[in-house]
């Protein structure tokens, strides 16, 4: 059968409704073994993990941290138990904005995993999962899966992930209600395990007024420069609308904004909004505000960013004086 004939056919019997596919579900729907099998040599589908496959012209035009979430909501279908999702696969299916943290799934058990099987693409963790660690949640695969707390979700990732990935997820999980003192009162209970020190270093860095990963890597690089302290969010009236700064030295007249357009998270704004914006700023500078612009890949040359932030700063204070 010809490259043509199979994307036909799969296309026909491709379930209705579903993005992923199981192969229980391809079989029911006439996709047996052998055209599944050249369905995939010929790529009119990829098989995303071992049964489960999306159709190659939906999975091309994914971003990669969609793909991520489609691993993982390909795990959910096809897992064997009843796994708890914790580490950053709970932090995605809690919504949390993860960035740089790997494709693999994570898993923690309480007990030695065993009879579980070894697979590439799947972190094992054994870990204590204490009364109110856990809960259930709607995944976006449908099913209801167990997954632990937002708190321990993110003392987990503290725990075990980089730190500025670790305090994006906590920046964001404080604004979806987390509580700090719960978090700081689990780590306070694992004096002396793995990671400890790293965990209590990213609680004492949260701050739930960065609104974006963008943001929170900003304030990364800003909180150990030699510089005033600026005010997140700081609401300023111009022409009797009130705006709000990511980053404010209001002595200075100096606002740094972060602009994350759409590489690492599904945001661009629109046409309109990039205009509002505009008008924004042109007023704010009529007012004598001056502003640095960040975008993510200043994040990647932090150094040469720190520069540009001193100058700017430098410029400003001979401005006010």
């Amino acid at each position: 059968m010809d490259l043509q004939k199979i994307g036909v056919r799969v296309a026909q019997l491709w379930p209705s409704g579903v993005v992923i596919a199981t192969t229980a579900q391809l079989d029911d729907a006439g996709c047996g073994d052998r055209l599944l099998k050249a369905a995939v040599d010929m790529r009119v589908l990829v098989r995303i993990r071992r049964g489960a496959y999306v159709r190659t012209e939906v999975w091309d035009a994914l971003k990669p941290w969609e793909q991520s979430s489609f691993l993982l909501m390909a795990h959910i279908l096809t897992a064997s138990g009843n796994p708890v999702y914790s580490h950053f696969s709970a932090a995605r299916l809690h919504g949390l904005d993860v960035w740089n943290c790997g494709d693999e799934v994570h898993v923690t058990s309480a007990a030695t995993p065993s009879g579980m099987g070894v697979a590439a693409d799947v972190v094992h963790h054994h870990l204590p999962l204490p009364q109110g660690s856990c809960g259930r949640i709607t995944s976006a695969a449908g099913p209801r899966v167990r997954v632990t707390s937002l708190e321990r979700t993110v003392v987990d990732c503290a725990r075990y992930g980089g730190f500025a990935q670790a305090v994006a997820i906590g920046d964001h999980a404080l604004r979806r209600g987390a509580n700090l003192e719960v978090m700081t009162d689990m780590v306070s209970r694992l004096t002396g395990q793995r990671g400890v020190k790293r965990a209590r270093r990213v609680l004492a860095a949260l701050n739930d007024a960065s609104e974006s990963v963008g943001e929170s890597r900003t304030r990364l690089v800003l909180v150990v420069m030699d510089i005033p302290e600026p005010v997140l969010q700081l609401r300023i009236v111009a022409n009797g609308t009130e705006y709000r700064a990511d980053f404010a030295w209001p002595e200075l007249k100096l606002i740094l904004e972060f602009d994350g357009q759409g590489k690492y998270f599904d945001f661009r704004p629109t046409a309109e909004a990039l205009l509002a914006e505009r008008r924004r700023e042109t007023l704010l500078m009529e007012q004598g505000w001056r502003f640095i612009r960040v975008v993510w890949d200043d994040l990647a040359r932090p150094e040469a960013l720190r520069q540009r932030i001193y100058r700017a700063i430098s410029d400003a204070r001979r401005a006010a004086a």
